[in-house]
């Protein structure tokens, strides 16, 4: 089975990832106790992860650890010093995708934020979206896709409403 490359993401209605001045406030109210929106058994089926270093220094700056039992690839445009299991990556993401993807060994996840999520889309290396919908409009902040909407290249799969009202959206590429 190859690996695929999985965003794995939520935005408000309108399609925000965050608020103004990156606020993401508006995902507290859905985290309830016993509800992990299937993030337990996503992360089971993960080997790699990459994130922008924006999204990544605001999880680590809100004091959490960033998936250390994974091999972690920082998506930067400045060279910095990396450990055996975080990378700070600033070179073709094409290549590098094409090589994790190589060792079989799990799926990748991106974890935004938006402008890598839009680079990744754009040069066709997203193989699978997983969409969490937060029922509120923030109208101001940072889009995930450049016209608010999930780009027409992907087909829905499936969707699932939970209790708070979230609704998570599974989507596939296209096969050509």
């Amino acid at each position: 089975m190859t690996s695929k490359m999985i965003l794995y993401i939520a935005m408000s209605t309108d399609g925000f990832i965050a608020g103004e001045n990156g606020n993401i406030d508006f995902l507290n109210e859905f985290q309830v106790e016993g509800e992990d929106y299937g993030y337990k058994n996503f992360i089971k089926t993960i080997s790699s992860i990459l994130v922008g270093r924006k999204t990544y220094e605001k999880v680590i700056n809100m004091g959490y650890p960033y998936h250390e039992d994974k091999d972690v690839y920082v998506i930067t445009r400045n060279s910095k010093p990396s450990s055996k299991k975080l990378h700070f990556y600033n070179e073709d993401l094409n290549k590098l995708i094409n090589e994790l993807k190589g060792l079989n060994s799990g799926d990748i996840y991106c974890d935004g934020g938006a402008e890598l999520a839009q680079a990744l889309i754009s040069i066709g290396l997203i193989d699978k979206i997983i969409l969490s919908i937060i029922p509120v409009n923030l109208h101001k902040g940072t889009l995930l896709f450049k016209n608010g909407f999930v780009p027409s290249e992907f087909l829905l799969e499936s969707q699932v409403k939970f209790k708070t009202g979230l609704t998570q959206f599974t989507y596939n590429l296209k096969s050509n």
